[in-house]
């Protein structure tokens, strides 16, 4: 058979279909109902105070040593101990579970490497340049999140930026709350 009257004869089939079966007339359905499993996000202003203590809270880390925190007790198998006082300089909580769960967040995705670069990722926790504006506005670059603590404090900016919101802070690193 002839390949051109193949096609004539299956788009005539398929033509005949669709005048007797309606052909996708949706008028008369109902609206397809939207998922109601992800929540709706409320973008609320910062009153001028708020805007205040904002920028104060989110200013870069001042270069003077800070007297060592003691670190709780983390998990004997917690990864990449070696990053976390610098973690609780940077404003991380003192707390096991965040600790633990910051820990196995450095080890996936650095192996607590703090030059790791992979492409759009630097550093320990891998910032992902999606973030360059958000780092610009703080006086950052890209390329100083290969800087250990300048890493952490910025990964704590977007972690605690999101808890503050009501969101789960551990979702630039695709982990569930």
């Amino acid at each position: 058979m002839n390949p051109f009257k193949f096609l004539a004869l299956t788009f005539g089939l398929y033509l005949s279909l669709v005048i007797v079966f309606g052909g996708g007339d949706n008028t008369s359905l109902e609206p397809t109902p939207t998922p109601t499993s992800f929540p709706r996000i409320t973008v609320v202003m910062l009153t001028p105070e708020q805007q205040v203590d904002r920028i104060a809270e989110l200013a870069p880390i001042p270069t003077t040593t800070l007297a060592p925190v003691v670190i709780v007790e983390v998990s004997e198998d917690t990864k990449c101990q070696q990053w976390l006082q610098t973690a609780l300089e940077a404003g991380w909580p003192n707390k096991r579970e965040v600790l633990d769960r910051l820990g196995y967040v450095m080890w996936r995705e650095s192996r607590c490497t703090p030059t790791a670069d992979s492409g759009p990722d630097h550093g320990l926790t891998q910032l992902n340049v999606i973030h360059t504006r958000y780092m610009a506005d703080l006086g950052w670059t890209h390329e100083q999140m290969k800087d250990p603590a300048i890493n952490l404090r910025f990964a704590w900016l977007l972690y605690s930026g999101r808890e503050a919101n009501g969101q789960c802070g551990w979702t630039p690193w695709s982990l569930k709350c």
